[in-house]
């Protein structure tokens, strides 16, 4: 009985470990999509017309994003560098 507890307990532990290991740090990304986020904001607000619609397009996906990793959903890493590179090209 005593072997069951000790082979469970370390199951659980390597699993939760692999589990930590594998999930991507999302704090500087999160902070580099919430950066965009105000600099598109700025920039859709100084411009009109159909530039003004594309970067509040590209604002809404960032924003899609940043809801998407607060939610605890998984995001592409791709998708994120697209769309802060998409957001650079705006600026």
């Amino acid at each position: 009985m005593k072997r069951y507890r000790i082979g469970i307990g370390t199951l659980l532990a390597l699993a939760a470990s692999t589990a930590l290991a594998v999930a991507p740090p999302t704090g500087p990304r999160k902070d580099a999509l919430a950066t965009a986020d105000g600099r598109l904001g700025e920039l859709a607000g100084q411009t009109k017309g159909t530039p003004q619609q594309l970067l509040l397009m590209q604002q809404q996906r960032i924003r899609q994003l940043i809801e998407d990793l607060d939610a605890g959903k998984h995001v592409d890493p791709s998708e994120i560098d697209r769309a802060l590179g998409d957001a650079e090209r705006g600026f």
